[in-house]
């Protein structure tokens, strides 16, 4: 099956629900912010206690959807 990107999301202690941080084309690229964010907080908010999780993008209806509305 075809994965079409990766949603790099995070999930705060305590809580269940997932977040989506970013969206990106390749694992490499989701892994490498997964590095920088645990070594530098995000610029605009501080994420403490945070579990991250990349989660691979299987259908093209949900990449069009995640996409919609993006600047570039």
């Amino acid at each position: 099956m075809k994965d079409y990107g990766y949603k790099l999301c995070y999930k705060e202690l305590g809580k269940e629900k997932l977040k989506i941080y970013i969206i990106t084309n390749t694992y490499d690229l989701a892994l490498w912010h997964v590095r920088w964010y645990e070594k530098h907080s995000p610029p605009d908010k501080t994420l403490l206690d945070v579990t991250w999780v990349i989660v691979p993008i299987k259908t093209y209806a949900e990449y069009k959807r995640l996409w919609r509305g993006c600047p570039f």
